[in-house]
């Protein structure tokens, strides 16, 4: 089985987060090791907390941080450019896979949120209660779109018209059962 990385992309507040909370979550109950990666759009952010260590290191100018605890590692590295999606996914699984002896587990899947035009194969959100889908049409926007995800009945008809799987928000095993055939992680 090879390893396949799947984006879930939308516009801000079509439910990113909620389903791949609840995807994660299904797929790790059905035994699988999934990573996740989130795009932030915006220049700047803190996994650290202002004053500690990792962050006072970081200030002073280091550009490769790790901070490692007996149960989990966060890696953060400074850069001059946006890095291309799989640059980093490929660093996912490097580094998911070196720590095979240490007692994990390489990845199986990594499910991508956001990323739009990363060349995944691509799940296309749509909510009703979202203003920004508002008037938004279902038309691929040059993505590899294997999956769309809606309560909106123009989209159904949309993504059936070009036979693409179509789900609700609340069919979360459904569609953990459609990407475990597509991504062929199944033995």
């Amino acid at each position: 089985m090879a390893l396949w990385a799947l984006a879930f992309v939308g516009r801000k507040n079509s439910g990113k987060t909620q389903l791949l909370e609840k995807l994660v979550f299904e797929l790790t109950s059905r035994g699988y090791h999934v990573g996740t990666l989130k795009h932030h759009s915006h220049p700047g952010f803190d996994i650290d907390v202002e004053g500690k260590d990792s962050w006072r290191l970081t200030q002073a100018g280091s550009r490769f941080s790790v901070i490692s605890a007996p149960d989990k590692i966060a890696m953060v590295r400074q850069l001059d450019a946006p890095e291309d999606v799989a640059y980093t996914i490929a660093a996912m699984v490097a580094v998911s896979s070196a720590g095979i002896d240490a007692g994990t587990h390489p990845l199986d899947i990594i499910l991508v949120e956001g990323y739009r035009n990363s060349g995944l194969p691509t799940v296309e959100l749509f909510r009703a209660a979202n203003p920004n889908d508002a008037e938004r049409q279902f038309e691929d926007e040059g993505n590899q779109t294997v999956a769309v995800i809606t309560d909106i009945a123009r989209i159904k008809e949309a993504a059936s018209a070009r036979y693409i799987a179509c789900f609700g928000f609340e069919e979360t095993q459904a569609l953990a059962d459609y990407i475990e055939e597509i991504a062929s992680l199944k033995q």
